[in-house]
């Protein structure tokens, strides 16, 4: 009598075609090593996939080539003002602004800008280094574009102008784009974006365009305080001989204009002595010497020079001296 095999076991001829099957191609699993989409430009996109088979009864794992793909460059910009309007008082008067690469590349970007209802000029376009809306000394002017910017990346710009009479409604144009290019979105500059990807207009045609208001400035008001503190050798404020004494002037500036060129200079008392490397400005220390900060001191007097000041701003002077 023929018996038919246990149901937990395969018939010979289901074992037969089982070995045939993975023989052949077998029924694979497929699993893909999927990267997290990196979405600055030039990064790439890389894919392998791989197959779990079994041949002949033994357990294999192969795998595909790469697809590789690299991301497009896209060109966005952004431009915002600083407050609501600027107050313009005479030559080198500046217009802060902020600059923002949009996109997912590094880009520069091209400045320009026209003045309405007032004469004068644009003189061009600075980094604003220390964000305090001024054309400082020692800050010079872009060639008429931007460092390169990486992408997210923002900048403090001022529009440096040498105006005219302001008339009603006067104003700045500002204008910027990418220096790869612009167009309406979708326009495509191939082999022009970083790691020589394809470079993409995106949604702001990588360009942008700032109205900003000007204002005559009002003309700033300055004041300077002195005090002083004492210092005996005894812990004491008794004016004896060793006693040192700590002046302090405090410079304050209000009003909508520029302060410019600012030196602020103290003799030192009679029948005392300077005590070196003591002078600082807002609590950072100068040097005595007349090199790249802003102090000195010449052997009977301490100066400090502020340069140019705009709005509302306190600095704060304190040098040493020693009872004789």
């Amino acid at each position: 009598m023929n018996r038919r095999p246990p149901l937990s076991q395969p018939a010979p001829a289901a074992r037969h075609r089982r070995r045939a099957l993975g023989a052949g191609a077998a029924c694979a699993l497929l699993a893909s090593a999927t990267p997290v989409l990196a979405q600055r430009a030039g990064s790439e996109i890389r894919n392998i996939a791989t197959a779990e088979l079994e041949i002949e009864g033994t357990p294999t794992r192969i795998a595909s080539n790469a697809a590789t793909l690299r991301v497009a460059e896209v060109l966005d910009i952004r431009l915002a003002a600083t407050g609501n309007g600027t107050a313009i008082d005479g030559a080198g008067s500046a217009v802060p602004f902020t600059l923002v690469n949009a996109g997912n590349g590094s880009e520069r970007f091209v400045l320009a800008g026209t003045l309405e209802a007032t004469g004068g000029s644009i003189r061009g376009f600075a980094i604003d280094a220390n964000g305090n809306g001024v054309f400082d000394a020692g800050e010079t002017l872009l060639d008429g574009t931007t460092p390169a910017l990486a992408p997210g990346q923002s900048l403090a710009l001022l529009a440096v102008l040498d105006p005219g009479m302001l008339g009603a409604g006067a104003a700045i144009n500002l204008f910027a784009r990418a220096l790869t290019g612009s167009g309406d979105p979708g326009t495509r500059y191939p082999g022009r974006g970083d790691l020589g990807v394809d470079a993409i207009v995106g949604n702001t045609t990588a360009e942008s365009n700032l109205r900003i208001s000007l204002v005559p400035g009002s003309a700033p008001g300055a004041s300077l305080e002195k005090s002083q503190s004492v210092l005996a050798p005894d812990g004491s404020t008794m004016l004896v001989r060793g006693t040192f004494i700590t002046y302090t002037l405090v410079a304050r500036f209000d009003g909508s204009g520029t302060a410019r060129q600012i030196q602020v200079a103290d003799p030192i008392p009679s029948g005392t002595r300077y005590i070196p490397g003591s002078l600082t400005l807002d609590d950072a220390v100068l040097s005595d010497a007349a090199d790249g900060d802003a102090g000195t001191f010449d052997g009977s007097s301490i100066a400090v020079a502020l340069g140019d000041v705009a709005r509302a701003a306190t600095r704060t002077i304190r040098f040493k001296v020693r009872i004789q």
